[in-house]
């Protein structure tokens, strides 16, 4: 099949699939210098809120950046007003830890998840 074929397939495919969204991610005024997101305060109740999205399917990868400047979480959903909805209940956001920068529609043209 070519490839050109292929991305075609997977855009007509994704219609019914969820969106893809990179959602970024800066410390915020509560974030703690020189602490790595683990050590932060309310990082197991943070935690437990990403794995709870992990293991619903919504959350495909996260982590912050190796500097910890930025973090960066991808996330399926239907709606940029859901990503927003959802992390508004993030223990990090609440308590100021972090805030969201960027919410940001990702249209995959190559997923290894998806391979046929």
């Amino acid at each position: 099949m070519r490839p050109t074929r292929r991305i075609c397939n997977l855009l007509t495919e994704g219609k019914a699939m969820k969106k893809t969204f990179a959602t970024f991610f800066v410390p915020g005024p509560a974030w703690i210098a020189g602490k790595t997101s683990r050590e932060q305060p309310y990082w197991t109740e943070h935690a437990a809120f990403l794995d709870k999205l992990f293991a619903d399917g919504m959350v495909i990868l996260g982590g912050p950046f190796a500097n910890y400047s930025d973090l960066l979480v991808i996330i399926e959903a239907d709606t940029e007003e859901q990503v927003h909805s959802l992390f508004k209940q993030d223990p990090f956001v609440l308590h100021n830890i972090i805030r969201v920068r960027a919410i940001r529609e990702w249209l995959l043209f190559l997923d290894a998840r998806r391979r046929a």
